[in-house]
């Protein structure tokens, strides 16, 4: 599952009816939007790194999150010469105020330029290099304390700079910045989503490992094979995962670590090869 994080209602409209999501009904202090079919959801945090991270955390035990969701935090920033509209994606950013500083990690490339980020804990009218905002690492450290670092990223509209002062900035044009940069998001997420159910199948396949493994003696070679073949099953046997039945009935009536294996080359045999 895919979460994304706006600090304004004007910035999160365009994403909420582009995904066509839908209020939450009993989400608490904060309002929280879904639709299940695209597997997203997103929350309004309101301003603030307090707020960013607050509502991280609300949206987590909303949805009960895990190590395997992906996290992005949507809005806008300023910087001194870049153009108003341009979407970047953050590489490195810091607490003004605590000096802390985060480095987002990608694995999937992206034609978005890459930018530092500093969040401000009160509006900013100074210019410089790096992108300013009030939220982004707040939304960070949150987040990365639960999720993998590789699925949680941070992308900023420019929306004023030293041409164009904050004061020009108005609810419409939010809205309007984020509904041009629409594609270039939506990208980034299509790249999320596969890489939260990859990290979804590793955990199960982690846990189940647990499960076989704690009622019966392995030695350290049959570990090592236990785990290259659950690889293989929760590869072939898309849609009967690793922990669901019926594999674990099965399992369950192996005696021991030998037998087990066996059971599971047997079964892998069987798998019928798909050529396309």
């Amino acid at each position: 599952m895919l979460h994304i994080i706006c600090a304004l209602k004007p910035e999160a409209q365009p994403l909420i009816d582009y995904y066509r999501l839908q209020l939450q009904p009993k989400a608490g202090a904060f309002q929280i939007y879904h639709r299940p079919e695209t597997d997203s959801a997103l929350t309004i945090s309101g301003m603030g790194k307090s707020a960013a991270g607050a509502a991280v955390n609300a949206t987590r035990d909303y949805f009960n999150s895990g190590k395997s969701d992906a996290w992005i935090n949507v809005g806008t920033a300023g910087h001194a010469s870049l153009p108003i509209g341009q979407a970047v994606i953050t590489k490195k950013i810091t607490d003004a105020g605590a000096g802390q500083t985060w480095f987002p990690s990608r694995v999937f490339t992206t034609a978005l330029p890459v930018h530092e980020l500093l969040t401000l804990d009160k509006p900013g009218r100074e210019y410089r290099t790096e992108l300013f905002d009030m939220e982004g690492a707040g939304f960070f450290q949150a987040v990365t304390k639960f999720a993998t670092l590789e699925l949680v990223q941070v992308i900023k509209i420019i929306s004023d700079n030293a041409s164009q002062s904050m004061d020009e900035i108005n609810p419409d044009l939010l809205s309007r910045l984020i509904t041009k940069n629409l594609p270039v998001i939506d990208e980034v997420i299509q790249q999320l989503l596969p890489l939260s159910k990859k990290q979804q199948q590793l955990e199960r396949l982690a846990e189940g490992f647990d499960r076989i493994v704690q009622s019966r003696h392995f030695t350290a070679s049959q570990r090592h094979q236990l785990k290259t073949l659950l690889r293989k099953w929760n590869v072939l046997y898309r849609r009967e995962p690793l922990g669901q039945a019926p594999l674990e009935k099965r399992l369950a009536r192996q005696n021991s670590a030998t037998q087990v294996l066996e059971h599971l080359r047997d079964e892998l045999d069987k798998a019928p090869v798909n050529l396309r």
